[in-house]
């Protein structure tokens, strides 16, 4: 019996532990919040003009102040609203940074929030430049996103609330009326191709239900209630939402999800896209907002209302299935989502951390609450690469996305505070991997992922913005971001490129495949046409359950030509502030960045982490690293495991090579050198045949063949070569009537 109390008490103590850390993890975000205070002062700028209400007004300078657009209004909504949450919330919880006062604060966020409402189309006391307003008030008379926006301005007002006055908030719910009745005369938008419209119905619930928070008494309240309701379900919705008879809110009504359901905003497998392609960002920012529109509908009732009359269960739809189908299955063990297709904004955000948020204090989703917890400290990490505690270094839309990243942090605390989750236990990473690492394959998006106790793996052929590459990240919170999402020329990373003389660098998907799948382990293949079609490179990508990812290519020309350089078996490294500016490379390569150092060797390892071991047609393999460039918002230098500027000239037909790269995750120096001295030759083929032993972390062998002529004139004695070598798996890579062709063989 004392032994049991022993173990029990241990467990409250490890229980106490975890909800101590967690505790202390989000009150860590408002000290953040405090920490970026010295950018919006830098930010900040007084307008010596006074509205025809005679208020004093100032804005925050972006890339178009003083403008109507996006660029405009946004980020001073955004910051207006910081300002005046830190001085709700944060006084005698943080330090403020020298020569930032709460007076101060509270004066920018009450001169920024004047300037937002007279500068509305519903308001019109002072006009943006250019004589112009913003916002939405008619169907005839809209901006996109400006509903976005105005939530971001019901916010600030929230905040400030006990403190304006009443023609103050008169002149909020004039903005914020003439926005939701926008919201009852436009059409519901659907549409899941190339540009879903999810993001934006997602944001047209923030502004309805902030609204309805702010005034739930208001004569129209039902009807923006009910307009409400059915731009949340078709926010994530999916086609099977068309028979959906379940009753979306029975305590108000009886309307089931498929009388509000518009049409799908996401694929039959629970992706979207956007900017043409699949985009994790886009795909998560949706359970984001409707969290969100919920955290306002809540928070704005109880505290100035003391009663929620207004609540909706069609802010959750779909966002718990869109979590377990897609989002988990790319979670990373920072708690970054992975990017098969990369990013158009800056990387290493952790955008997503809101949306775990929603989960985990909505749907008390441990998983959420455990990503969540990793996010932010790595948003925290990244806050102090920078001396004004901006959120990022090179920035791509500069102010815009320092308000973004603001907003994001403050709603994460935010929801925390309303909705503790003091009584959850994070999930334990190992028992989350375990779950999700299952291979798990997109067809509407032609995606491919998996994980292991090593790494996580994509591939992805976009459907959307033609492109073709791949990536592995170690399941390490330290070591998660050496590799990064990178694409170039139609490829990147496991394929790289050639150059050819007068060709452009691009590459055409003539067919692909996958062609074996067993839990999580995968192989794909496929044929491209590059540099306008003059050459054919013939891939395959092989990811075992453990630690092995093995990409082998084949490259021919179909016409004439001269290949100028070499730039194949690409890995982008990140070399940032942020990450690590310097890798250690073995053999030792030169880390100064912005040149190209190279060796010659057949395995390199970075950071006694990533180890990789190459082959191919050359008697001496060079490796190479460098090629420095920001890439969205990050430093990524280049490793070029297969590195060339030797010119070769080509008659139709003839080969330009053959690649065999193996890659490693949390394997040391000495680990990869010995994995490259296992990695052999099968001897006793037939002419014509070529093939080498591949040795996984875990021991076991695995064995590629192929035919180096292209022609299936003979065959491999498979049972001869089985019994003796006893591989896990043997890859026969042929080709068969012009086509590549890829043959596992289970042992």
């Amino acid at each position: 019996m004392k032994r049991l109390f022993v173990i029990i008490f241990t467990s409250c103590i490890w229980c106490y532990a975890l909800h101590t850390e967690a505790q202390n993890n989000f009150d860590s975000a408002l000290q953040m919040l405090a920490d970026f205070t010295p950018y919006m002062v830098q930010q900040y700028q007084e307008i010596d003009d006074k509205n025809t209400q005679g208020e004093q007004m100032a804005t925050f300078k972006g890339e178009n102040t003083f403008g109507n657009n996006e660029q405009g209004v946004r980020h001073n909504a955004d910051l207006s609203m910081i300002c005046a949450f830190l001085c709700k919330y944060a006084k005698e919880k943080v330090t403020l940074p020298t020569a930032v006062t709460w007076d101060k604060l509270a004066s920018m966020a009450r001169a920024t929030l004047t300037y937002a409402y007279s500068t509305h189309k519903a308001n019109r006391l002072y006009p943006c430049k250019n004589n112009l307003y913003w916002g939405s008030v008619s169907v005839e008379d809209h901006a996109w996103e400006s509903s976005l926006w105005a939530m971001s301005v019901a916010y600030s007002a929230f905040f400030q609330w006990e403190k304006l006055s009443a023609k103050q908030r008169e002149q909020i719910y004039n903005l914020l009326k003439a926005e939701c009745n926008y919201e009852l005369e436009r059409p519901i938008p659907t549409g899941y191709q190339d540009d879903t419209k999810a993001e934006e119905n997602g944001w047209e619930c923030d502004v309805l239900a902030a609204t309805l928070g702010l005034f739930p008494n208001d004569p129209l309240a039902e009807r923006w209630y009910k307009r409400l309701r059915e731009f949340a379900v078709n926010s994530y919705s999916h086609p099977m939402d068309a028979d959906n008879d379940e009753v979306a809110d029975p305590d108000f009504d009886q309307t089931t999800i498929a009388q509000l359901y518009k049409g799908p905003n996401l694929y039959d497998d629970f992706t979207l896209q956007n900017h043409n392609y699949f985009h994790t960002s886009y795909q998560n920012v949706v359970a984001q907002e409707l969290g969100e529109a919920a955290l306002a509908l809540k928070l704005f009732q109880t505290e100035i209302h003391k009663q929620e009359r207004w609540k909706t269960n069609t802010l959750m739809h779909q966002v718990g299935f869109v979590m377990d189908e897609v989002l988990y299955r790319l979670a990373l063990a920072d708690g970054e989502l992975a990017m098969p297709n990369g990013n158009d904004w800056s990387l290493f955000l952790y955008d997503q951390i809101t949306s775990f948020s929603t989960v985990s204090c909505f749907l008390r989703d441990p998983n959420a609450l455990m990503l969540e917890q990793r996010a932010l400290r790595q948003i925290a990490r990244r806050q102090k690469t920078t001396n004004d505690g901006s959120w990022l270094l090179r920035p791509d839309v500069g102010a815009r996305r320092m308000g973004v990243e603001a907003h994001r942090v403050m709603m994460t605390w935010l929801m925390h505070h309303i909705l503790p989750t003091d009584d959850m236990t994070p999930t334990a990473w190992e028992q989350f991997l375990a779950r999700f690492k299952d291979t798990s394959y997109y067809p509407d998006q032609d995606v491919i992922t998996a994980s292991s106790p090593q790494r996580f793996t994509c591939f992805s052929w976009s459907k959307g913005l033609k492109n073709y590459t791949g990536y592995f990240a170690p399941t390490s919170e330290e070591h998660n971001n050496i590799i990064v999402p990178f694409r170039t020329g139609n490829t990147g990373n496991f394929i790289g490129y050639y150059e050819v003389e007068g060709k452009r660098t691009d590459a055409v998907d003539v067919k692909h495949a996958v062609v074996y799948s067993d839990s999580n382990s995968y192989i794909i293949n496929g044929t491209l046409e590059t540099n306008e079609r003059i050459l054919r490179n013939r891939y395959m990508l092989f990811v075992t359950g453990n630690n092995l990812v093995l990409y082998f290519d084949m490259t021919r020309a179909t016409r004439e030509c001269t290949v100028t350089a070499e730039r194949g078996e690409l890995l982008a490294i990140s070399t940032d502030p942020f990450t690590k500016t310097t890798r250690t490379l073995t053999p030792q390569l030169s880390t100064k960045n912005n040149q190209l150092s190279t060796v010659n060797s057949d395995w390199v390892n970075i950071d006694n982490c990533v180890g990789v071991v190459t082959r191919n047609h050359k008697q001496a393999n060079t490796i190479a690293f460098g090629d420095q460039q920001n890439n969205n918002s990050v430093l990524t230098s280049k490793l070029y495991a297969s590195y060339s500027n030797t010119p070769l000239t080509l008659l139709a037909g003839d080969k330009v090579g053959t690649r065999l790269m193996a890659c490693y995750s949390n394997v040391t120096a000495e680990q990869t050198q010995q994995l490259n001295q296992q990695l052999k030759p099968v001897t006793d083929l037939p002419t014509n045949w070529e093939g080498y032993q591949v040795h996984d972390t875990d021991g076991s062998l695995y064995l590629i063949i192929y035919n180096t002529t292209g022609k299936s004139d003979t065959r491999v004695n498979m049972e001869k070569i089985n019994n003796t070598y006893h591989p896990r798996l043997t890859i026969i890579v042929t080709v068969v009537d012009g086509e590549f062709v890829v043959l596992p063989i289970a042992v």
